[in-house]
């Protein structure tokens, strides 16, 4: 009997060890200190789990230096608020953060984000500040909100990049939308949702959505983006001739708020081959070897791929 309790004596310290979280962004860490969540007060790499789990609002400004890393924040199960401010991020991992409420991720360098397990997101804001002028324009292009059907609030200014929304499965009593950004170039924003006619038209249930369009912004709604853009684009560009030997032509059949930023040529198994940024009315296609080649027109509406064959 006392070598048993001496053994489990032995071993006590080990089976009662909190869990803890890593976290490598020292930066990310010291605010958690200044914060009073990391109870350790100590930068280590890691904080307590429960630190985390008993965190419910978060704020992580620049102030303290600037953020690179994330990592960790999942841990935050039962935070309700999260809001970062010019940091440099790219990614950041909310899935299971289920109880999220309001985020505000502004003059970051987000590049995507997945909100899918937020379900209860009331106030969504993802962009670059309203006075703030060409400031680290995030790279978002597409933003899947189909199951964060709480939302009230979405503010996406100076998302110069933003191209489609999917607001699919809301049934939202009321839903405000601000789109818009401060450079010189206007662009038109694609929102999915479940009937677009009744949208456009501001029948119920839309009735109570209000998108505001600021300074160069503009939107159009659709139930497949995908294709609603695809078929501008076909409409707004032909592309000749096709087969070609020695050059290929892209021609804008109108001029209808749609401009052409380039063209990306690709080999037939996806090798980017070079980029072509004028001269559009006659792209020098003589040095390509004899195959098929993908054409990606690239448009401040969208992009459209076009398979050309080069004899």
């Amino acid at each position: 009997m006392k070598k048993l309790i001496l053994i489990l004596l032995t071993f006590m310290p080990f089976l009662t060890k909190a869990q803890v979280t890593l976290i490598p962004d020292p930066v990310l860490e010291q605010r958690l200190v200044s914060l009073g969540i990391d109870s350790d007060g100590v930068v280590n790499g890691q904080i307590l789990t429960a630190d985390a789990q008993n965190t419910t609002q978060l704020s992580l400004e620049s102030g303290h230096g600037t953020l690179t890393d994330f990592t960790g924040l999942e841990a935050f199960i039962n935070c309700e608020e999260i809001e970062s401010y010019f940091n440099d991020i790219q990614t950041i991992n909310l899935i299971p953060l289920t109880k999220l409420k309001k985020l505000h991720l502004t003059n970051s360098m987000l590049r995507s984000i997945d909100l899918s397990g937020n379900i209860n997101l009331e106030s969504l804001y993802i962009g670059n500040g309203l006075y703030v002028k060409f400031w680290n324009p995030n790279d978002i292009e597409f933003l899947d909100l189909s199951n964060n059907n709480n939302l009230k609030h979405i503010n996406l200014y100076s998302l110069y990049g933003l191209r489609q929304i999917n607001l699919k499965n809301h049934n939202a009593h009321s839903l405000n939308i601000t789109l818009g950004n401060e450079q010189d170039f206007s662009y038109n924003i694609c929102i999915e949702v479940d009937d677009a006619v009744a949208a456009t038209n501001g029948t119920a249930p839309y009735d109570t959505w209000n998108v505001i369009d600021t300074q160069n912004g503009s939107h159009f709604f659709s139930v497949n983006c995908a294709l609603s853009v695809e078929k501008f684009v076909t409409e707004n560009f032909k592309i000749y001739p096709n087969p070609a030997t020695e050059y290929v032509a892209i021609e804008q059949k109108e001029t209808k708020d749609v401009t052409l930023q380039s063209v990306q040529i690709l080999d037939s198994s996806g090798k980017w081959i070079k980029s072509v940024k004028d001269n559009f009315n006659k792209i020098d296609v003589s040095n390509l070897s004899k195959g098929m080649y993908l054409f990606v027109i690239q448009t401040d509406k969208g992009n459209k791929t076009e398979k050309i064959i080069i004899k």
